[in-house]
């Protein structure tokens, strides 16, 4: 096999250690911006451990006034009860759009809420103290802020280890400091909502990557806080059809990050098939990079790092084939809902 393939790890090597370099200077925000918030999460169903993620959005340690908007559709009357007995407020979706079932919860849950910032937040989301003063922290120098959360498997399932590995991907959009909101931690000033950008989400299926799109349009900045990373808590059941809105998702959205990934996975595939026939360990130092880049994202994270850090590599692999497979797929299922992209 001749020598200068090695060059190829060696290069990978030398991006996975500057992304790592990158990320641990930039992740940190420490802003100190405070004004009454309001917490707005969409609701469909029953996620697993809804009522501890709810606590957490409760028990913040925010110095400010905030209050939890809990936004339900109406064929879910049971929910709203429920709901209301953690101490919450509930709202009954209302808003009329041609967008998807979650946009128009959040286009509900605006409208009911006034205070000067509006934070997006997720039902299947475990949020830690920290959280909502890191968001809002600083919006005094930046137009979005948002974060990416972790996943947090409730049994040892290789459905549950796959999703976990490819959940990691989501943090490579991160990479160059807050390029891509993640709908299920996003802060803005109320201002920002103006007749355009209700307009421009009444029409549409995907709420971050329609924001994220409006915010670079308008020239605006994103900040990515690396220091509030939320626990994304799941039992998934059905892995195949959950990964396919995720990849139809990117494609729509981010069609220059899919064509990106194509790349990323066939070398990472070519260093997997030099190890297999020479045997030389050099080529599988990408791979190990790989997973040290995660555990140093979610160091601080504890218990919860491990499982998604080494199964990150796998996910790499699992969801370069289903970009492969789904990439001209444009009909996703979610929430019960189907939808056409």
């Amino acid at each position: 096999m001749p020598q200068f393939l090695l060059i190829l790890p060696a290069l990978a090597d030398l991006i996975l250690l500057l992304q790592i370099w990158k990320e641990n200077s930039i992740f940190k925000l420490n802003g100190r911006f405070c004004a009454p918030t309001s917490i707005i999460v969409p609701i469909r169903g029953l996620d697993p451990g809804l009522e501890r993620n709810v606590e957490s959005l409760k028990n913040q340690d925010f110095p400010c006034l905030f209050e939890i908007i809990c936004v339900v559709d109406p064929d879910q009357p049971w929910l709203a009860e429920r709901l209301k007995q953690l101490g919450v407020k509930v709202v009954i979706t209302s808003a009329s759009c041609s967008c998807s079932g979650k946009i128009r919860a959040q286009l509900s849950g605006l409208r009911e809420s006034t205070n000067e910032v509006v934070v997006f937040a997720d039902s299947d989301t475990l949020y830690p103290r920290n959280w909502l003063r890191e968001m809002v922290g600083n919006l005094d120098r930046y137009t979005a802020v948002t974060t990416f959360s972790w996943p947090a498997p409730l049994r040892i399932t290789w459905r549950n280890l796959i999703r976990a590995g490819f959940w990691t991907l989501g943090f490579e959009s991160q990479a160059s400091g807050g390029t891509f909101l993640w709908g299920g931690s996003m802060a803005f000033r109320r201002n920002f909502f103006d007749g355009e950008v209700i307009r421009e989400l009444s029409r549409e299926w995907c709420d971050d990557c329609t924001l994220t799109r409006i915010v670079k349009n308008r020239g605006g900045r994103i900040a990515f806080d690396g220091l509030a990373i939320p626990l994304n808590v799941y039992d998934e059941r059905d892995l195949w059809r959950w990964s396919t809105r995720q990849v139809v998702t990117i494609v729509k959205y981010s069609s220059r990050g899919a064509k990106a990934f194509l790349v990323i996975g066939a070398f990472m595939l070519l260093y997997l098939v030099l190890f297999l026939l020479t045997l030389n360990p050099f080529y599988l130092s990408p791979h190990l990079l790989w997973i040290l880049k995660n555990f140093s994202r979610s160091r601080h994270l504890g218990k919860y790092s491990y499982i998604p850090s080494i199964m990150s590599i796998l996910g790499v692999y699992f969801g370069w084939i289903k970009l492969i497979l789904d990439y001209r797929k444009r009909e996703v299922l979610w929430r019960d809902r189907t939808y056409v992209l």
